[in-house]
């Protein structure tokens, strides 16, 4: 995802939050574990939105 927002804390935030699903899936990949696939996670409260990750490998060109 590239950030097209200029709030600092939001970059720094949207920064951070790549690494880290970067290096989860790295992670993961490493141990074996299979990554593709999609997920839903429904959130409580319900006025927190729920979720759905879709995990793809692309080819390497």
């Amino acid at each position: 995802m590239e950030a097209n927002y200029h709030d600092e804390d939001t970059v720094a935030a949207i920064t951070q939050f790549e690494r880290d699903i970067e290096a989860l899936i790295l992670e993961a990949f490493a141990n074996g574990v299979p990554i593709e696939g999609d997920w839903v996670f429904v959130s409580e409260p319900p006025t927190v939105p729920d979720w759905t990750v879709l995990i793809e490998q692309r080819s390497r060109q």
